[in-house]
């Protein structure tokens, strides 16, 4: 009986630490989950930087000082590249991005900069948002031609992988 009291004390107590469990992110799931959103998307191939300080300035923090009450932040970025024309990655841009670091949880997303990587934007009032949330998926930080490849298939209705 006590074991199990103990077992059970401990299970409850690690909760929090097994509740997020993310799918490996893929171009064919995030094209789809743009595709179908009621919001629209565009897709970027290039750089991203972060500019200026985050909001608030220190990052996510702890809501009431309860790390398992995580709140998110933004970031200034600047995105550098190449857009999707729905043929080619040839709309070369700069572009004002805002980061949206959001959390579940203990978990939060993060603001990174990104060599040359493909991005999934949403169009927000005429800007650019990046969404980075606990579970990644917006971002691609390596975007070699197979990914580009994936996004013009899928935009001909033949998306592989896609679920």
């Amino acid at each position: 009986m006590i074991r199990s009291v103990a077992v059970v004390l401990a299970l409850a107590a690690a909760g929090p630490v097994n509740a997020l469990s993310c799918i490996a992110p893929s171009v064919a799931q995030t094209y789809t989950f743009a595709a179908e959103s009621p919001e629209n998307y565009v897709i970027g191939v290039g750089s991203l930087n972060l500019i200026g300080p985050s909001n608030p300035p220190e990052g996510a923090v702890a809501q009431g000082g309860d790390i398992n009450q995580m709140v998110g932040y933004t970031q200034p970025a600047q995105f550098d590249g190449a857009l999707f024309t729905g043929a080619t990655f040839d709309n070369t841009r700069v572009l004002p991005v805002t980061v949206n670091v959001t959390c579940v949880a203990a978990w939060c997303g993060a603001a990174q900069d990104v060599n040359y990587g493909m991005f999934f934007f949403r169009q927000v009032n005429g800007g650019y948002v990046l969404d980075e949330e606990a579970c990644p998926g917006n971002v691609f930080a390596d975007a070699h031609p197979g990914l580009l490849q994936e996004v013009i298939a899928c935009h001909q209705g033949t998306c592989p992988g896609a679920w």
